[in-house]
């Protein structure tokens, strides 16, 4: 296997790792087995993750940068104003749903396994939490509102991993008005049209 020149050896063992989980399972994650799947040596693999309680700690910490990298861009990306960061969740998490890949599932999948098996391993993730709340807090809009975005986000995120319900999209955007009628009657009709129009303009980016 050859590594395209833009990725760095360690994303490439990540990756060669979430590809290992994919297809074999959690407990065929083996150092041997991602060296192998990598195409790179053994050594190289421990230069950067000299254990497997290491290559799983860097797939949860890259997981959560991920996610922080997917709601910061969606929120500079939203014009500023009441309702910024709400407004920025309902435009990206639930409009472009192209994003919700089996290959993504599957990487949350094995990052809620490794929570379960090391509770320490919680930490990227709340601290990316947390992130996210301070956003939502800035955003002036009624006590709840912010909360209510996010618990109906998660709840359709969380089934959505688990395989507790497949990716429904009829289902997401029933939701996402809902919310935009939440949003609509605490805020005025104007920043619904403006969070339709981020809606918009983030659906035109990805065609």
């Amino acid at each position: 296997m050859v590594i395209p020149f833009h990725v760095t050896l360690r994303d490439a063992v990540l990756d060669a790792a979430e590809r290992v989980v994919g297809r074999d399972g959690v407990g065929s994650l083996t150092l041997d087995a991602v060296a192998a799947e990598a195409g790179v040596s053994k050594g190289g693999l421990l230069h950067h993750f000299p254990s497997k309680d290491r290559l799983i700690e860097g797939m949860v910490r890259r997981a959560a940068a991920s996610w922080r990298e997917c709601f910061t861009s969606a929120y500079e990306a939203t014009e500023p104003g009441p309702g910024r960061m709400v407004r920025a969740l309902l435009g990206g998490c639930l409009s472009d749903t192209d994003c919700w890949t089996e290959q993504l599932r599957r990487t949350w999948s094995l990052v809620f396994t490794a929570l379960a098996q090391n509770s320490a391993l919680v930490e990227p993730m709340r601290e990316v939490n947390q992130e996210l709340r301070r956003l939502l807090a800035a955003d002036g809009l009624p006590a709840g509102m912010d909360e209510t975005v996010l618990a109906a986000i998660d709840g359709l995120w969380l089934n959505w991993v688990l395989g507790i319900t497949p990716l429904d999209r009829e289902r997401i955007a029933r939701v996402r008005a809902v919310l935009e009628d939440m949003l609509k009657e605490s805020c005025g009709a104007s920043v619904v049209g403006r969070a339709r129009e981020d809606r918009c303009t983030l659906s035109k980016e990805t065609e």
